[in-house]
Formats: structure tokens, sequence, C-alpha cells
């Protein structure tokens, strides 16, 4: 969802930057290098960062005046706001920042002033997306319905 949201208003901004499964990205490498995978985008120079508190100077100086589009997606972890999208100061007239969350907390804790809660998928509308991804067809074969209804519901 975020990828397609991304490509379809990315146009609108002089830079655009769609980080997905912030949490897993951090667990798996670390915060700094998130910022690093941002700032290559702009800058050459990332191997010179040495922390968190560098990298999200640099983010703020460098894009302090553009307008950005920032997709965070899967933030569960109010550091990540802190050091990737900081406050509204750090970036241009005009930008945006998008988060992806299951806490709201973290939203309202970063000041977040707008907010939208989207509805889980009921049972057979999960069935539908999970068999597009995993089979490319609307609905499981019989064989694997079974398998399909046990992904859904442990998800």
């Amino acid at each position: 969802m975020v990828r397609a949201l991304s490509e379809r208003i990315s146009h609108e901004f002089e830079f655009s930057f769609l980080l997905t499964d912030v949490t897993d990205s951090v667990k798996r490498s670390g915060l700094l290098i998130l910022q690093k995978q941002l700032l290559s985008r702009i800058c050459t120079k990332t191997d010179d960062i040495s922390d968190v508190l560098e990298g999200a100077t640099i983010i703020m100086r460098l894009l302090g005046n553009k307008k950005v589009l920032l997709i965070l997606d899967d933030v569960n972890h109010s550091s990540h706001l802190k050091y990737l999208a900081g406050n509204q100061e750090w970036f241009g007239s005009g930008s945006r920042v998008l988060i992806t969350t299951r806490d709201e907390h973290l939203l309202i804790e970063h000041e977040v002033e707008r907010r939208l809660k989207v509805e889980e998928l009921n049972d057979e509308d999960s069935l539908m997306l999970f068999s597009r991804k995993a089979f490319k067809k609307g609905y499981p074969e019989k064989d694997f319905l079974g398998l399909s209804k046990s992904f859904i519901n442990y998800a």
C-alpha cells in the first residue's frame, strides 16, 4: 500500500524517500544504516557519519529547505521517528511525512497532527489478498485452502 502511494504522489516532491519495514531494518542493521540509506540518495559521503545524532543533523541540514515526501513504514519505536523524521522544521514547505505504525501512542508522542486509522480486513478479504500475493489468484485452490486460512488466522 505504501509503495503504491509513493509511486502515485512522489512526482509532486523534490525528493521522495520510502523506507519500508523500518522496525525490521533497524533490528537487522541499525538506525544509523537506515539514515545513511536515506542520505545516500542526496549525498555521496555517508561513510563519514558516525552516529545517529550526526545523521539527524545532516538530514535536517540537507533537506531543511526541500519539498520532501518521506514515508516510514512499520515504525514501532519513538527513536525511529526522532532520528529519521525529527519535526516539521526538518523539511521544507509543502513536505509530507507519512508514517505507518500499529502503535498510535507513537504518533501522539511525536505530535503528529493528522492521523488516519485503517480498519483491519475481514477474513474473506484477508484470504483474497493473501491468495493474490501467494498464488497470483483471487482464491486459493482447494488443496491450499486450509493452510491459507491458518496463515490468515496466525497473522
